[in-house]
C-alpha cells in the first residue's frame, strides 16, 4: 500500500470534527463538565457553592479534574443519577465540599498521591504511571483509597490485582511504543494518546484468560491497564496503545452525542457466543479501522523506522473467536481485515431510522477511511434517517420564546451551544445554524423569526432554504423542550 494512501487515513482519522479532533473533543467534554457541575449545583443546595466554584476555573485548571480517574467516575455516576432522576445528594459535590480545589494549586487529583511520580512520555499529553500511593491527609486518603478499588473492579474486584511500579525497561518500552506509533501515524497517534490520563501495570486474570490490556470507560475513565510484557518490544507497546487509546477517545467523543436511536437492537457476532448492541458493533469496527491503518503503517515503515524500533511483526495477534462459535469452527474472522468487513456491512444493512445525525456521520468517517486501506469493503451508502419530504414544513403559528431559566455553555470555535433546561438533565448540542435560531426565539412570531435569520444567514427571505431551515430547527428546539409556542 501506498504511504499516499496510509497518510491520508492517518489524517482522516484525526480530522473528522465530531470524531477524530482531539481538541475539538476535548473542548465539548470541558464544556459539558462546566455545565454538568452547574447543573449539579441545582440540584444540590449543601454542594451548590463547591461545584460552582469548581465550574467556575479555567479550561487549563478544570482539565486535570476532569481526566482523573476516581472524579471523572464520580461525575459520570452523578449525572447517570441526575438524568434517571434519582440523583439526591451529589457526591462529587460532597467531595470539593469537603475538600476544596485551590485554583493556584496543581494539587486534588490522584497523580499527586503517586510515589515515586512517573510520566508516561513527554510530548504526547500528561499523562502518568501508577506507581505506589502516597497520601498527604483524608482528602488523598479518600482518592487513593477509591483509585483502588476502580483499579481492582477492573479485574472483578480482586484483591491482589495491585499496580505493579513498573521497572526501567518497562517504562522505555512504553515511551519508546509511544514514540513509535507517533511515528507511524503522526496525526492519529498523537491523538489518541491525549486521551490517555493514567497507565497502570498489573499482571493478572480476566475473564477471558490472561490480562493483555484494557481500558476504562465509566468504571475507570481515562485510563490504560496492561501487563508488563505489552512493552516487550516497541511494536507491541505501539498497537497496544492504539488499541486502548482509540477506546478512550471514542469515549470522550460520545460524551457529546449519541450515535444509535435503538440502543437494544443486536447483532449477530460469528466469533463471539453472545450477539451485540449496534452501539458495541460501532466500537468494534472503530477499533479494527485504527488497526488495519496501523498494520498499513507499519507495512510501509522505512528503514531509518526499522533500524530505531526494529521490524514489525511478521503476524497480526488476534484475540481466538470464542470456542464453539461458527468462527471457531469454520476458521473464519481470525484477522481485523475478516472482522472489520463484517461489521462494516452489519452497520450498512442497519434499517432507516437504526442511526442517528451524529451515529451515520460516524459510519461514513469509518467507511470511508476504511475504503483507504482495505480491498472488498462492502458497497452501499450509509441510510437515511427518513424519506425526504416534498413539502416544505411550516413554523407553529404563534409567538416563540425560549424556556428560561436554562444552563449553557458556548463554544463559537466549534459554533456549537450545550443547553440544558433547569428542569430536566438532558443536554443538547446545537449547531451553528440552531443556535442562531435558537437565540432569535424571544417571544417573535415564525414570520419574523425567518426574516432575521434569512438576514442573519444571508439568505434570500422568503426562499424555500430558508423556510425549510427554520421549520426544522423550530421543530428540534420545541421537540428538545428548549422553546415554547404560544398562541
Amino acid at each position: 500500500m501506498s504511504h499516499r494512501a496510509v497518510d491520508r487515513a492517518d489524517t482522516l482519522l484525526s480530522a473528522h470534527r465530531q470524531f477524530g479532533d482531539s481538541t475539538a473533543i476535548e473542548l465539548r467534554n470541558v464544556a459539558r463538565y462546566r455545565l454538568g457541575l452547574t447543573m449539579l449545583a441545582r440540584r444540590d443546595e449543601a454542594s451548590a457553592p463547591a461545584l460552582r466554584a469548581v465550574a467556575a476555573l479555567d479550561d487549563e485548571r478544570l482539565r486535570p479534574l476532569l481526566f482523573d480517574p476516581v472524579l471523572r467516575n464520580c461525575f459520570e455516576d452523578d449525572m447517570a443519577r441526575l438524568e434517571n432522576d434519582v440523583l439526591e445528594h451529589s457526591a462529587l459535590g460532597a467531595h470539593f465540599t469537603r475538600h476544596p480545589v485551590d485554583p493556584a494549586s496543581g494539587g486534588g487529583t490522584c497523580e499527586a498521591l503517586t510515589h515515586p511520580m512517573r510520566r508516561a512520555w513527554d510530548a504526547y499529553g500528561p499523562a502518568w504511571i501508577l506507581t505506589g500511593l502516597r497520601p498527604r491527609g483524608e482528602s488523598e486518603e479518600a482518592l487513593g483509597k477509591r483509585l483502588l478499588e476502580l483499579y481492582r473492579n477492573a479485574f472483578e474486584g480482586r484483591e491482589d490485582a495491585n499496580p505493579i511500579d513498573p521497572d526501567a525497561p518497562t517504562r522505555e518500552g512504553l515511551r519508546s511504543g509511544a514514540d513509535l506509533l507517533v511515528a507511524l501515524m503522526p496525526h492519529t497517534g498523537a491523538s489518541v494518546l491525549r486521551h490517555v490520563a493514567l497507565v497502570g501495570f498489573t499482571r493478572g486474570e480476566s475473564a477471558e484468560g490472561p490480562l493483555q490490556s484494557l481500558s476504562g470507560g465509566d468504571p475507570l475513565p481515562s485510563a490504560v491497564l496492561m501487563a508488563p510484557e505489552r512493552c516487550a518490544t516497541p511494536w507491541l507497546a505501539a498497537e497496544t496503545l492504539l488499541h486502548e487509546g482509540a477506546h478512550l477517545k471514542l469515549f470522550d467523543a460520545l460524551r457529546s452525542g449519541s450515535v444509535v436511536e435503538d440502543p437494544d437492537r443486536r447483532v449477530p457476532i460469528p466469533w463471539r457466543i453472545d450477539s451485540w448492541r449496534v452501539v458495541r458493533v460501532f466500537v468494534a469496527l472503530h477499533f479494527y479501522v485504527h488497526m488495519l491503518v496501523f498494520q498499513a503503517a507499519s507495512a510501509a515503515a522505512d528503514d531509518t523506522l526499522r533500524e530505531r524500533f526494529g521490524a514489525p511483526p511478521t503476524a497480526e495477534d488476534v484475540d481466538e473467536p470464542s470456542p464453539g462459535t461458527p468462527a471457531a469452527l469454520e476458521g473464519t474472522y481470525r484477522t481485523s481485515a475478516e472482522r472489520a468487513r463484517y461489521l462494516a456491512g452489519c452497520a450498512l444493512a442497519l434499517p432507516p431510522g437504526a442511526l442517528t445525525d451524529n451515529g451515520r456521520r460516524f459510519l461514513g468517517w469509518l467507511l470511508d477511511t476504511l475504503r483507504l486501506v482495505l480491498d472488498d469493503v462492502p458497497e452501499g451508502s450509509v441510510a437515511p434517517a427518513t424519506v425526504p419530504d416534498a413539502t416544505v414544513a411550516d413554523v407553529p403559528a404563534g409567538s416563540l420564546t425560549r424556556v428560561e431559566p436554562v444552563d449553557a455553555c458556548a463554544l463559537p470555535e466549534l459554533g456549537q451551544l450545550v443547553v440544558a433546561t433547569a428542569h430536566s438533565a438532558k443536554l443538547h448540542w446545537l449547531n451553528r445554524r440552531s443556535w442562531a435560531i435558537y437565540a432569535l426565539c424571544d417571544g417573535r412570531d415564525g414570520a419574523s423569526l425567518r426574516a432575521a435569520y434569512a438576514e442573519l444567514a444571508k439568505l434570500p427571505a422568503g426562499s424555500d432554504t430558508v423556510a425549510e431551515q427554520v421549520a426544522r430547527s423550530v421543530e428540534g428546539l420545541a421537540a428538545a423542550g428548549l422553546i415554547t409556542v404560544g398562541a
